[in-house]
């Protein structure tokens, strides 16, 4: 069949390909190049304004964490005297206070007096009683009533800055001091997310870096001058640079009165790395036009060609369908046949029986020491009648041939009295039957002699599964069906469940799909015909409902019947 499609589309797909060559060849140069054009100048305004953005809102960032980490300070040094903040306990408790309240941004804290000496202090150094009069921070401390350091080495001989809080006037002026952890502030000024080459870094006015450049120089280096300008200026300026062959795109504002300014670059490789992919997917796409339009029309070819071939094998498939369907009423018709010429015999035997019967009840009768076998043999005539009375009704039951007698229905009775009456012989084979009901399960509309033909027929197929004994679980349930309508006023969005499972063989899974087809049968000759899961499903689906089956083999298989709940009588 491919072998035809490929001679039917042949020219089509030739037709195809010429219109999109040439479709796509002349107007390719013209459009990739505008493209190009417009997209870079676009991308070049992006990169400078998410580089501004972005330095702006860090600058914003790191100013709102100095700020908040000085005023907490200054409450502190507002609410308590010199006297109570120099006591141990106390400066120890607003330490851990500060440390749990600004997730352990302090690294030490210490009170220090108007001489300079250090009075009371809390942290991992040995800085008590340590003057920093001759300090140029405690110097500009003094004078002002916040001072935030630059990043020096101090006596604890650690890069490290310091914000300092002053309370008080002349000899009565002190100081409440933190140092800031330098690894947190760090990672806040660090932490920027932009390309693969994106970072942010500090450095103060003499050019010495206030936080780790990762594109190289560590905290307290000088900045090469040829790397960066330092000059004073407003706003934010962005600049191209070259450092050791590497281009790089920059965006520096000053911050903290000027003290800091804050470098955002970029390598341009990276900025632009969208741009130059771009660039060589248009040359690929330029250099290699035609060959992706001959394959997409191949592969839009194919498409077509799998699609057609799926609408014939879907129409050959209804058309088994309906053959199927002609068989089946065929079958049907020829079963209600035989069924009503093997009724008419057996009304007569059944007949036959009971006239002998009453002949032997009467007194005249001459006695012989046989009579109570021949009493036992008309009883055996007349069950075996009505057993086979049960098979013909199958068949004109499977030929939808016989009127439905619909009532109320407790399927936990109905299943109870089928379950007793094979669960004696099911012992025998050292089976157990089990039963997993749902309490309170509603009543159903239905017909009970069918339910009872399709539950008997399933405990029988289950018993026949388990030759060397196992167990049988039957089981009910309610379940809620989505997106229905109600009915007279009453939910009809439910179901009741009936599920049968056994710890049998199990059933191959190319067996799987055919086990409701009529006459279909594993067992060997003689012990089955085929039409007992068929006409389990006829009966099923005649009542308002489906029946599924799943198995795995080795392990069992388990059938699932879902009947409606009709809650005003009619016809099925």
């Amino acid at each position: 069949m491919t072998t035809m499609h490929n001679k039917s589309y042949r020219g089509l797909r030739q037709y195809i390909i010429i219109i999109l060559c040439v479709a796509a060849a002349i107007p390719l140069a013209f459009i990739g190049g505008g493209i190009y054009y417009e997209y870079r100048k676009s991308m070049t305004d992006k990169i400078r304004s998410q580089l501004t953005s972005i330095v702006l809102h860090h600058k914003e960032s790191i100013e709102k964490y100095l700020h908040e980490t000085s005023s907490a300070m200054k409450v502190v040094a507002q609410l308590e005297s010199f006297e109570r903040i120099s006591q141990q306990v106390v400066l120890q408790a607003i330490f851990q206070t500060l440390q749990q309240e600004y997730d352990h941004a302090f690294e030490d804290m210490g009170v220090i007096d108007h001489k300079g000496d250090h009075v009371i202090y809390v942290g991992p150094y040995d800085l008590q009683n340590r003057n920093y009069s001759t300090s140029i921070w405690f110097k500009e401390a003094m004078e002002k009533q916040i001072f935030i350091s630059d990043v020096f080495l101090g006596y604890r001989q650690v890069p490290h800055f310091i914000i300092a809080v002053r309370n008080g006037e002349g000899p009565d002026a002190w100081i409440l001091r933190a140092t800031i952890n330098a690894a947190k502030f760090g990672y806040l000024v660090e932490n920027v997310r932009l390309g693969r080459s994106g970072e942010a870094f500090i450095i103060n006015r003499d050019g010495m870096y206030q936080t780790r450049a990762r594109s190289g120089g560590n905290v307290m280096e000088v900045v090469d001058p040829k790397f960066l300008e330092i000059s004073h200026f407003d706003d934010v300026r962005l600049w191209e640079v070259d450092r050791k062959g590497v281009r790089l795109i920059r965006a520096k504002i000053w911050m903290k009165d000027n003290n800091w300014m804050l470098i955002v670059q970029q390598e341009v490789d990276d900025a632009f790395s969208e741009l130059f992919a771009t660039r060589n997917r248009a040359i690929v796409v330029f250099i290699f036009g035609a060959v992706m339009v001959g394959i997409a029309t191949f592969c839009t070819t194919e498409l077509l060609v799998k699609k057609i071939e799926k609408a014939d094998q879907e129409r050959d498939l209804l058309d088994e369908q309906l053959i199927q369907s002609q068989k089946l009423a065929s079958i049907g018709e020829f079963s209600a046949g035989i069924a009503h010429e093997i009724n008419n015999p057996l009304a007569v035997i059944y007949v036959e029986t009971e006239l002998v019967q009453t002949i032997l009840k009467k007194e005249n009768v001459k006695p012989v020491s046989e009579i109570v076998d021949i009493k036992d043999s008309l009883n055996e005539i007349k069950i075996q009648v009505n057993r086979c009375k049960e098979i013909t009704h199958k068949l004109l039951n499977f030929a939808r041939k016989m009127d439905s007698v619909l009532k109320e229905v407790d399927i936990h009775i109905l299943i109870d009295e089928i379950v007793g009456m094979r669960e004696r012989d099911a012992s025998f084979m050292n089976i157990a039957i089990l039963k997993e009901y749902q309490m309170d399960l509603p009543l159903i509309f239905s017909d009970p002699s069918l339910l009872r033909q399709v539950i008997l027929n399933l405990i029988n197929n289950a018993i026949d599964a388990l030759a060397n004994g196992g167990k049988i679980v039957i089981g009910t349930r309610v379940e809620t069906i989505k997106n229905t309508q109600q009915k007279n006023g009453r939910p009809s969005d439910s179901v009741v469940v009936i599920f049968m499972q056994d710890t049998g063989v199990g059933i191959p899974e190319e067996n799987l799909q055919k086990i409701f087809d009529p006459f279909f049968t594993t067992k060997p000759p003689g012990k089955g015909t085929g039409l007992g899961l068929s006409i389990c499903h006829g009966i099923i689906q005649k009542l308002g409902g489906n029946i599924s089956a799943a198995s795995q083999v080795g392990k069992g298989t388990t059938f699932t019947i879902k009947l409606p709940i009709e809650y005003k009588k009619g016809v099925i």
